[in-house]
């Protein structure tokens, strides 16, 4: 208990060292908890094994246009164990507006005593983005009825880069992390849009969790996941998640933005995991949609990983 104390408070302080920085990634997702790699891709190769993971996110269901998400990731340590690559694709759609992108990461391990092990990484990659105005449907065309609105009568197609930067410390029970998933800010809200290297608008992310043993089939893995943004939203989740026998996972989150996430995952075989997670926002917009769900599955490669809890580190 004091080591798990320790392990909190060290968290804690990383964390607040870095509040006063400056920094931004796109991709919202509340399962965080099972795919860490992407927030932050030092955590390249931390399940031992190539494992795979996919998930879909639609936010809002049953608004029209509402976002909707894609992602998925592959990550792998090397024969050099301490060498870890990954790469990641995503795809999100709000409105008229689409971004797809791509991400690789390379991840240097030091593997430290107790087995745990501290991890740096960059990553580097590319975002598309289009704009097909001629979508929007006006109530009030200029020049009357039937006559094309100049404003949405073209569509507008740009590529912005993606480069960042992560690091995290983690061993069987417990991981930090705090990364920089981009150093540059794409506005697509001027003309040909914009891209620029801009600390003062880009997200830094903290996680950090621990694994408690309960008994010899109940664990409690509470967690969290700080977004830090000096212009836009900045907001934390908090996370705890109950497992039964390594295969039911229930749990529940709260984030600072009002919203409340309630999750269920299911260890199907020592390789494979389901999940599905819905998040209830309590503000104005609750009255008008479903909430917003998340669905994902995992696949680790090889029956045997080096380390006694594989369905969580």
């Amino acid at each position: 208990m004091k080591k798990a104390l320790r392990i909190i408070v060290f968290a804690t302080f990383l964390l607040l060292s870095f509040l006063p920085l400056k920094a931004q990634k796109d991709i919202v997702m509340s399962q965080y908890m099972h795919n860490r790699y992407a927030l932050n891709t030092a955590f390249s190769g931390n399940r031992e094994v190539l494992s795979l993971y996919g998930g879909y996110r639609k936010k809002w269901a049953g608004i029209d246009g509402a976002p909707g998400s894609m992602l998925f990731s592959m990550h792998s340590p090397l024969k050099k164990e301490n060498i870890a690559l990954g790469l990641e694709v995503f795809n999100q759609q709000y409105g008229v507006n689409k971004q797809t992108g791509f991400i690789g990461s390379y991840t240097y391990r030091l593997k430290m005593s107790g087995n745990q092990k501290l991890a740096l990484s960059i990553n580097g990659g590319g975002s598309f983005y289009s704009a097909n105005w001629t979508e929007v449907s006006t109530l009030d065309p200029i020049g009357g009825e039937g006559v094309i609105d100049t404003e949405f009568a073209s569509n507008e197609s740009n590529f912005a880069p993606v480069v960042g930067f992560g690091s995290a410390w983690y061993s069987q029970k417990f991981f930090v992390g705090v990364s920089v998933p981009n150093f540059f800010y794409y506005n697509p809200y001027v003309d040909g849009g914009s891209n620029e290297f801009a600390l003062d608008k880009a997200n830094y992310l903290a996680t950090g969790g621990y694994l408690f043993t309960l008994s010899k089939k109940w664990h409690l893995q509470p967690s969290f996941m700080a977004r830090y943004n000096p212009e836009f939203d900045s907001s934390i989740d908090v996370n705890a998640t109950v497992i039964y026998n390594n295969m039911l996972w229930v749990g529940g989150a709260y984030r600072t933005t009002g919203d409340f996430v309630a999750m269920l995952a299911y260890q199907v075989t020592p390789q494979l995991r389901f999940s599905y997670s819905l998040d209830y926002a309590t503000g104005d917009i609750s009255s008008y949609n479903d909430g917003t769900h998340e669905i994902a599955i995992q696949f680790d490669f090889g029956y045997k990983v080096n380390t006694p809890n594989p369905k969580f580190f």
